[in-house]
């Protein structure tokens, strides 16, 4: 290896032992001082070029990395890789990346960690050798990052640090377009001054990773904006489709159950409908959208369950849909109802024992029917919602509402009747079977609901049995009528009765009812025979001789009896 010239040493890139040894033989043959100039020169020159043919390596390693880096279009290839080239390039202990997110630098790749702590760290942008980096937007490292007072050295990220055991640290800004998009360390378990070449080095990778990580968040993201949109699709098209369901279910005359049918096989999770009370609580997942129209709320689509993606927004369009669906069934309702109403109404109006017109009106031509009147009509619900017996059928008339119940008994309508005074008043007759004794048993509940009135009894019932001779006398005669007459024929005992404080309209009412019987009537009043007389000597005075006839003592025992079962009217002074 000795033999030859300078060049041809340096051409086979000879070791440094041959040149020195070339150098030695040349100064046993010539001026020593000339050839120890040349042996330092072909040593200078032979670094020289070894440090040019490391960096046209490095180079070419570079322009490597870059093409691989390159061909990597996803974050989960792209970084791992990125770390590895990183540590191979610096024969670094450990390197990793931290990428800008928000307030934080989060970590999200590493190569040669001893721990799992440093992937996903977040660390403050204004904590650590980071920040450095981030602020100046260049190059910075620390010989020794566990003891460089520059640092504090607490929180997760200096805990990652001591368990990595990191002390020789470099790190590199990845900037594109004036944006600094993370930073790129490496770092040795042991003291480390990087050269300027080592920080070139990096900072070269850096460069060409940049656009990399750039190019594939922009993927990423492109990607899942992808999905986004092909899953908005998806569900568009389930939508549709349930569209086109419910659009065939309408069409072919189908109704809610139908379309709650078709919902509930469109959805992935469990569809309920609640039409009274607030909606349960849905849980994680569900959803809760009310079915209106117009101003009218008929209930909520209650999604509960594992639900799929869509199904809130399947609940939006079908909820429209459903609603239409409940209006035409309750216009359909309210369309047979009123038929109903007229068809009732007519047979209790125009009698008619004809089988075929009690069948039109829902009744039955050989059962026994109950007809209770109730008021006001506007307590319809109320009264529908009473545990009628089957086949009773219901009919508005006027400001009145007509039930005709199978019925025995009309008594037996009372039972379940509500009480208290905001309760309809009712009069109630029967039983009766066929159209002429329905319409008799209406005329009878009605006159027997006009008494109740006229009584003031309101909020009660009252069959006419039970009312007896009111229901007759008050018939046609109206409560002003009775009071009109009752202070014509006895106000002068009420005006008596006060003058003297004596009950003279008790002592008449007590002698009326006891047929005259003066023994009986003292002891219903429980006073003497003698104080009776006295108090009937006083009628005698005010009524005159005549009020013991039979004609006069009948109405006046009338008027009492009324005047008994009628409330006080303001401002008697009767005791």
């Amino acid at each position: 290896m000795t033999g030859g010239s300078w060049l041809d040493l340096l051409l086979r890139d000879a070791a440094a032992e041959d040149l020195l040894r070339h150098g030695a033989d040349l100064a046993r043959s010539r001026d020593a001082g000339t050839a120890d100039r040349e042996t330092a020169d072909a040593l200078r020159l032979k670094t020289l070029l070894h440090q040019r043919a490391q960096r046209a390596a490095e180079l070419g390693a570079l322009n490597d990395i870059a093409l691989r880096l390159a061909s990597l279009s996803t974050p989960d290839a792209l970084h791992p890789e990125i770390v590895g080239q990183a540590r191979r390039l610096l024969g670094a202990d450990l390197a990793y990346l931290g990428l800008v997110d928000g307030e934080h630098l989060r970590l999200v790749a590493a190569a040669g960690a001893l721990t799992p702590e440093l992937v996903d760290l977040a660390v403050p942008l204004s904590r650590g050798l980071a920040a450095e980096v981030l602020s100046h937007a260049a190059p910075r490292w620390t010989a020794d990052y566990r003891t460089d007072p520059r640092f504090r050295h607490d929180g997760p990220a200096d805990a990652a640090a001591s368990a990595e055991n990191m002390r020789g640290l470099l790190g590199v800004p990845l900037r594109l377009d004036g944006r600094v998009l993370g930073v790129l360390f490496a770092g040795d378990r042991r003291r480390r001054d990087f050269g300027e070449h080592e920080v070139t080095l990096l900072s070269a990778l850096a460069a060409h990773a940049a656009p990399a990580v750039d190019n594939a968040r922009r993927v990423r993201d492109l990607t899942e904006d992808n999905a986004r949109l092909a899953d908005r699709a998806a569900e568009l098209e389930r939508i549709l489709r349930l569209d086109g369901r419910l659009t065939r279910v309408v069409l072919r005359g189908g109704g809610v159950e139908d379309l709650l049918h078709e919902i509930r096989a469109a959805a992935g999770g469990e569809v309920g409908f609640v039409t009274s009370g607030p909606p349960p609580d849905p849980g994680p997942g569900g959803a809760v959208r009310p079915v209106t129209a117009g101003e009218r709320t008929f209930g909520a689509l209650v999604l509960t369950g594992p639900a799929a993606p869509g199904d809130p927004l399947l609940l939006d369009r079908a909820a429209p849909a459903l609603a239409l669906a409940l209006v035409a069934e309750q216009a359909v309702a309210e369309a047979g109802r009123a038929t109903r109403d007229v068809l009732l109404l007519d047979l209790l109006t125009t009698p008619s024992d004809r089988p075929q017109d009690l069948r039109l009106a829902g009744l039955d031509a050989s059962a026994s029917y109950a007809v209770l009147v109730a008021e006001p009509a506007s307590a319809r619900p109320r009264i529908e919602r009473l545990p009628w017996p089957a086949g009773t059928v219901t009919a508005e008339h006027g400001t009145r509402l007509v039930v005709v119940a199978p019925a025995a008994d009309p008594e037996e309508l009372q039972r379940d009747w509500p009480r208290g005074p905001d309760a309809p008043t009712a009069g109630i007759a029967g039983p009766a079977r066929g159209g002429r004794a329905l319409a008799r048993c209406f005329a009878e509940a009605r006159s027997t609901l006009d008494a109740l009135r006229t009584l003031d009894r309101h909020g009660q019932t009252a069959t006419a049995a039970q009312l007896g001779l009111y229901r007759i006398l008050l018939d046609h005669t109206g409560r002003a009528d009775l009071e009109a007459r009752f202070r014509q024929l006895l106000g002068p005992v009420l005006a008596e009765q006060a003058r003297r404080r004596v009950p003279l309209l008790d002592t008449l009412h007590a002698y009326l009812t006891h047929g005259g019987r003066a023994r009986a009537t003292a002891d219903a009043l429980a006073v003497h025979v003698n104080t009776l007389y006295q108090r009937l000597s006083a009628l005698d005075r005010v009524l005159g001789d005549t009020w013991r006839t039979p004609d006069r003592a009948l109405e006046l025992h009338v008027l009492l009896r009324l005047r008994t079962a009628m409330p006080e009217p303001p401002g008697d002074d009767a005791p």
